[in-house]
This record gives C-alpha cells, structure tokens and sequence, in this order.
C-alpha cells in the first residue's frame, strides 16, 4: 500500500470530466506551475493513467471508483517522480513508457505498444524531440483527444513574478503553444517537429487536445488552430 505519510504530496484538484471515460486532475508542485493527470477509460471499464499525480488515499479510491487503474504511461522523462507511488497503490498496474526511457527508482514492464494492442491506441515518442516526449491518441466519443506532455503547454502566469516568467519562459504568443523553454530545451529536430504539427492540424478526428501544463482545448476547430499556431512557433 502507497504511503502518503512518506511520499510527498502536493495539492491537487477533484477530477474534472471531459466527456464521456475522460477525466483530468490538476495538481501542483513547488514552482507555480499547474499539471495535469489525464485519465481514460475503456469499454471494459479498464483505465489508462498518463501523467500520475500522488493523492491521500481518498483520491485514489477515486481512481478505482472509475474503473481498474489497468496501465501507466510516463510521459515524459522528467514526470515520473509518482510513479512509485502508484506502482505501490496498484501492484496489479502495468507501467509503459518509450522504449529509449530508463527506470529509476519504479519498474517499465512494457512499450507503448501494449497501448494499441489492448485498446488501438495509437501511442509514440513525439519525433525530434528529447526527454521523451509521449503523445496518445484516446478514443472518445465521436473522434480522438490528443494528449501530451510538455510540448504544447498553456500555462497563464499568475501575479506580477507569474506573468514575466510566462512571458519569458512560456509561447511566444497567448494560449496554448510550443513555450521557449521547450522549444530551447528539447527540441532537436525543429522541422520534424512542425511537420508532425502540421500534420495533425489538418485532421479532422481531432477533437480535444491535453497538456500536462495548464487548460484542455475542447472544441476540434481551436485543436487544429492550435497545432497550426504551434507549428510556426518550433
């Protein structure tokens, strides 16, 4: 059984509902900076975790009251710090990252590979891009959510210190976008990267886009504005 007594953890929200067998909980850590958990749940009522975040023991038998915390995705290199934690919570729960990723202090049982054979999701390491950067493409009702991790984020600067680090650190321009920080940090292929944007804006299965920092874009014409936007900020 996961400590909480031992493990650090932050604040964090009540999940919030996107539509049907999709959920996110926001939750925090020492910067202030927002990150989100995304859940979502197959037909058989098995889940898909990407991006945990550590709860006292209420709001992880909220988890299994959605469903069986069947996989873990880390999604990103640097967003792994509760994946013990889960992995102690959930000894049953299969952990699946990019092949090129090395555990820590938790165990990889698998690739993302076990994402498409179990539930055709379509799983990949975000191309020309480093730390690992995992994008899913979840069934929902009437298309996919396109979720990721720090490539795309939408993070408002909160207070005076908030609003200059967004504006040195966060998109060029406001709303969701590619943030200087990760543009500088872990891009290493800037046209593989726009040609994987561009791709995607020009899809209409797109209907929801999730980031692991800040606010979800809901509707499938601002995803693709998005993308297209995102696409000439790499």
């Amino acid at each position: 059984m996961a400590d909480s007594a031992s493990h650090h953890i932050y604040p964090y929200r009540a999940p919030r509902r996107l539509t049907q067998n999709l959920w996110q909980i926001q939750g925090s850590l020492k910067l202030p900076i927002p990150r989100n958990m995304t859940i979502w749940r197959a037909p058989d009522k098995r889940l898909v975790l990407y991006g945990v975040i550590a709860m006292h023991e209420p709001g992880m038998k909220a988890i299994e009251e959605m469903g069986d915390p069947a996989f873990m995705v880390i999604p990103h290199r640097r967003h792994r710090m509760d994946a013990a934690y889960y992995q102690s919570r959930f000894p049953r729960i299969r952990t699946v990252a990019d092949t090129a990723m090395a555990a820590t202090n938790f165990r990889i049982d698998g690739s993302l590979k076990e994402l498409t054979t179990a539930f055709g999701i379509h799983a990949q390491r975000i191309p020309g891009t480093s730390y690992d950067d995992v994008a899913l493409e979840l069934p929902i009702p009437g298309g996919l959510a396109l979720c990721v991790c720090e490539l795309l984020g939408n993070v408002p600067g909160a207070g005076i210190v908030g609003r200059a680090l967004s504006r040195l650190l966060g998109p060029p321009q406001p709303g969701c976008g590619v943030a200087r920080v990760v543009r500088y940090r872990e891009v290493v292929d800037r046209e593989r990267v726009k040609a994987w944007l561009r791709e995607l804006a020009g899809r209409i299965d797109l209907l929801m886009l999730l980031v692991g920092h800040g606010e979800p874009t809901l509707d499938a014409e601002s995803v693709r504005s998005v993308l297209s936007r995102a696409s000439d900020q790499v």
